[in-house]
């Protein structure tokens, strides 16, 4: 019985009637007048039931939205949407923050809108929430293990007194569901109202949407597995399904204007300015500063021979140790709960990040050792601690580039992220141990040992110079996807270098080319009178390189573009 429709034995419609079919008479006015006293409103008759306990909340109108039972072996819950019945209301992403007490500007469901061009183009608005995916990428980044997977479930939960603040699980996942509260200094995300679904209560979503456009559902992971085969993708412009399996499932009638199912729709998706990760920006290039100078200070023995070498080698070390720590100190900063920054190596056995962080923290404890071994004059222990420290630092630049190719975004790509990280190293390292072999120099005086040093200049300068036009030479390369027909993942990024980036690409292409120059500069007046003059390009010439590789990272992270679910209305 419907609860606003009133109930013929109060209002004394059925007496009426039946007064009427059996001709026992009419009713009188003052008949009418009581009958109508003893009516309840709809209001009056509802707040009667409610109060009385009859009746759960919205659980008539929730209860066909959610399932009966609990996923067996092989299944677990997920989002089901009828793209038909959704109208953008976001009445779904009030009740998602009302509800779960979410705090000012959080929001754990969106509500975008894709725009699909086929013959008779249209505009479709688009829910979303965590996928909870057959295999989240968030989990497996995480360097604390701060995400579970239910295996009952499979509803993928946020441990919020784990977390660390990294935001790596917000790069891992190809959606970008986790959020970042700056207030708090973690993230947190859509947990599928698991405490609502084990009360047999719905979640917050699926109560408040008026045209009932989205249901929790068992889903058979198999199938899941089998509708992200290669190519499928949510809607039009997400990002490929085969990466993470993700669990909800969008229906609509227009699968053959390619909505759902992967088709071939193309998408109107303007390029938009990633994040800049600035302590991130300044830790990778420090980081590889100082591995750079530690190669290549272990091999400036064949290139000056033994003497240089000696008389190098104390300063390099030291300055490739500070460096190393300062960057480990500017990666703290991008934390948001830094006092937890010790849980970061818990992950090692699955994410990228905590590899490494060990692996860094490995260098920064084998360079302090070098350090002490070249002032201590520690003949024997001097050179293995050199070699490990410079093995271990090699090791965490590889990591790097891992941490980000795992993102599967076409921007941060192996190939791509390794090539500039490697550079980086040779021509930071170089340009350092340039500096130093200079000023050793000139500090040591005119004998054969300073003008050796000096000589040394000439093949590291020639390194440095030769680094630095490579990596701009590919680095501008890279604006050929501007063309039509290039990947539009790679096609947006250097939309985004070419345009709204494009004075920090001045400002890139003017600092490399000024550190290159000042670099064969220093190895054409190699071998010269020593002058402060030499030493004055040189220190010119790494700054202007270290420059200009802080604004090619920077670009790393404000230039990638990959796909993602509509974009949210505002």
């Amino acid at each position: 019985m419907d609860l606003l429709t009133a109930d013929p034995a109060a209002t004394g419609d059925g007496g009426a009637g039946g007064a009427g079919a059996g001709g026992a008479g009419a009713l009188t006015p003052l008949d009418w007048y009581l009958a109508d006293q003893a009516d309840l409103s709809a209001v009056e008759r509802f707040s009667r039931r409610h109060d009385a306990h009859a009746l759960p909340v919205q659980a008539r109108y929730y209860r066909d939205l959610i399932p009966l039972d609990r996923p067996g072996p092989g299944q677990q819950y997920g989002f089901e949407v009828d793209l038909d019945a959704c109208t953008g209301c976001k009445a779904c992403v009030t009740a998602c923050h009302a509800l779960n007490g979410l705090d000012d500007g959080e929001s754990w469901r969106t509500v975008g809108s894709v725009h699909v061009e086929v013959a008779e183009p249209f505009q479709q608005t688009v829910t979303a929430a965590c996928h909870h995916c057959v295999e989240p990428a968030c989990l497996a980044g995480c360097p604390v293990n701060a995400y579970e997977k239910d295996p009952a479930t499979g509803i993928v939960t946020h441990l919020d007194d784990q977390c660390i603040g990294c935001r790596y699980c917000v790069l891992t996942c190809p959606y970008e569901v986790p959020r970042y509260n700056p207030e708090r200094g973690i993230v947190r995300k859509c947990d599928l109202c698991a405490d609502r679904l084990e009360a047999g209560e719905a979640p917050a979503c699926v109560q408040s949407c008026p045209n009932a456009a989205i249901r929790v559902s068992v889903v058979d992971t198999e199938a899941a597995r089998a509708a992200g085969a290669p190519g499928q993708r949510l809607v039009p412009g997400a990002p490929l399904s085969s990466i993470t399996v993700p669990t909800t499932r969008y229906t609509s009638r227009r699968v053959s204007d390619g909505l759902v199912g992967g088709g071939p729709a193309a998408v109107a998706q303007p390029p938009q300015r990633g994040q800049a990760h600035v302590p991130l920006t300044v830790m990778l290039v420090l980081t590889q500063v100082a591995v750079g100078t530690s190669v290549v200070g272990l091999g400036l023995r064949s290139l000056a021979g033994t003497q240089v070498a000696e008389a190098v080698r104390p300063a390099s070390a030291l300055v490739a140790l500070a460096v190393g720590l300062l960057a480990l100190g500017a990666s703290v900063l991008h934390l948001g709960r830094p006092a937890y920054a010790f849980r970061a190596v818990l992950g090692i056995r699955r994410s990228w990040l905590s590899r490494e962080i060990v692996a860094f923290t490995a260098f920064a404890l084998l360079a302090s050792g070098h350090g002490w071994a070249v002032l201590a004059g520690a003949g024997r222990a001097e050179p293995a601690l050199g070699a490990a420290a410079a093995a271990a630092g090699v090791v965490g630049v590889a990591c790097s580039a891992q941490v980000y190719a795992v993102t599967r975004r076409r921007w941060w790509a192996l190939p791509r992220t390794a090539l500039k990280f490697a550079l980086t190293t040779v021509a930071t390292g170089a340009g350092g141990v340039l500096v130093v072999s200079v000023a050793t120099a000139l500090a040591l005086g005119q004998g054969p040992v300073e003008r050796a040093g000096l000589v040394s200049g000439r093949p590291l300068g020639v390194l440095v110079a030769t680094a630095v036009v490579a990596k701009l030479a590919w680095e501008a390369g890279l604006l050929r996807h501007l063309r039509s027909g290039a990947p539009a993942e790679l096609q947006r990024s250097a939309v985004l270098l070419a345009g709204e980036l494009a004075p920090s690409s001045r400002w890139r292409f003017a600092l490399g080319l000024a550190g290159a120059s000042a670099a064969l500069a220093v190895a054409l007046g190699a071998g010269a009178v020593a002058s402060p003059m030499v030493l004055v390009l040189a220190v010119a010439s790494f700054a202007a390189v270290v420059g200009g590789e802080l604004v090619e990272r920077w670009q790393f992270f404000t230039a990638v573009a990959p796909p993602c679910m509509p974009s949210a209305l505002s």
